[in-house]
């Protein structure tokens, strides 16, 4: 019967019982035609990794035909071509596809590489299409016309986010006032991803409520919220205060009574885990995320801050970790300092040059969040970044 051979993974008369062919059955091998390798079976075919090297190539030739501009086929030929994608692989394919089909996209509303610019670049691709072709824009990043502003993309994405939020209640009896929320909120000047937050804490409450009148609106209303949603009771005081001031009913949130002492003991207990498990982390990203969090927690410093630090902004020496050396230089103590050192001479952050980040996410072009801080930090669904 003919069947695919195990060994050479050949279309050819095989072996029934081990689905072999006869040739890899006997131990004949023949050199790879282009990069001389040896390979099973007869014949003189390529080897598998050269195989798919080569259809890749066939693949970035048709694809670049496609794209209308030429300087943007050009950046996307050279992004193919640049080793960010393993062409000897068989994921190539999907991925080669993918950047064309992003290319195509900007090819439709940008026509210059001057116009090439973040909001030209949301508004094509939009925040989930970007996120999938990371490595295409960190390549036009670093080589290309691109200007990458990932503070503006952010603030693109959580205005966004704003709209979604306003759309999904367009027909809800308060989406009136939550769009005057929103207005009240523009004038103060509040960043989007402020804005996002009240209107989720604002909805969460008006879901409570339902579709009965704002005026009936109660405290039972907002415990209830409060007790299945904590989070939002920073935001909520915003929300009352504005509800308050448009002749709604005047609600109060009571003060959460803070132990300072019981603070400090869970800080220093935390410190504790994650120093032991930096000791011997799982992965080189849960290393970044433990080095970043300790560093934040144990300076007092936002651990945003620590995520976008850079490589040049970090001066090592065989015993001394520095911080920021031309601002508020902040040397790291032991065992912190040791610990990051270990860290640098196995790290190939330090050795690669696609991004400046110190703790760089997945694709490098932008540091690790704080989203995927929490996911790497936690444990058995406990989330160690907790407000304290």
């Amino acid at each position: 019967m003919k069947a695919t051979c195990q060994v050479c993974c050949r279309h050819r008369t095989v072996m029934a019982s081990k689905r072999i062919c006869l040739a890899c059955s006997l131990g004949v091998t023949h050199p790879c035609p282009l990069c001389g390798g040896v390979v099973s079976g007869s014949g003189q075919a390529p080897c598998q990794p050269c195989s798919h090297r080569r259809r890749a190539k066939r693949q970035i030739a048709a694809e670049a035909a496609t794209i209308p501009h030429p300087w943007l086929a050009e950046l996307f030929t050279g992004f193919c071509t640049s080793g960010r994608i393993p062409l000897e692989a068989g994921i190539a394919t999907d991925r080669i596809a993918r950047a064309a089909a992003a290319c195509r996209c900007i090819a439709i509303t940008v026509t210059n590489p001057t116009d090439l610019t973040t909001e030209a670049l949301h508004a094509a691709l939009g925040a989930e299409a970007l996120r999938r072709v990371a490595p295409l824009i960190a390549y036009m990043a670093a080589v290309g016309p691109l200007e990458w502003d990932r503070a503006r993309l952010q603030t693109l994405i959580e205005r966004d986010r704003v709209a979604a939020i306003l759309h999904a209640h367009r027909d809800s009896r308060h989406a009136p006032l939550l769009h005057r929320y929103r207005d009240h909120l523009a004038i103060r000047d509040r960043k989007p991803i402020t804005q996002r937050t009240a209107l989720t804490a604002a909805v969460a409450l008006l879901a409570a409520l339902g579709e009965a009148p704002i005026a009936e609106l109660s405290q039972r209303h907002l415990t209830s919220t409060l007790r299945k949603r904590p989070g939002h009771r920073a935001s909520l005081h915003g929300f009352l205060s504005f509800l308050a001031s448009q002749g709604g009913p005047s609600l109060t949130i009571a003060k959460l009574r803070q132990d300072p002492v019981a603070q400090e003991k869970r800080l220093r207990a935390d410190i504790r885990r994650w120093r032991k498990r930096l000791e011997n982390p799982r992965t080189a990203t849960e290393a970044r995320a433990l080095l970043a969090v300790l560093i934040a927690r144990i300076y007092g410093l936002p651990l945003q801050r620590v995520l976008a630090l850079r490589c040049d902004e970090v001066e090592a020496t065989h015993r001394c970790i520095t911080l920021w050396p031309d601002d508020d230089a902040l040397v790291l103590g032991q065992p912190l300092a040791r610990a990051f050192l270990r860290w640098i001479a196995w790290s190939s952050t330090w050795r690669a040059s696609e991004g400046p980040w110190v703790f760089p996410g997945r694709h490098r072009h932008q540091p690790l969040s704080e989203t995927a801080i929490a996911y790497h930090l936690s444990e058995k669904g406990k989330d160690p970044l907790r407000e304290r």
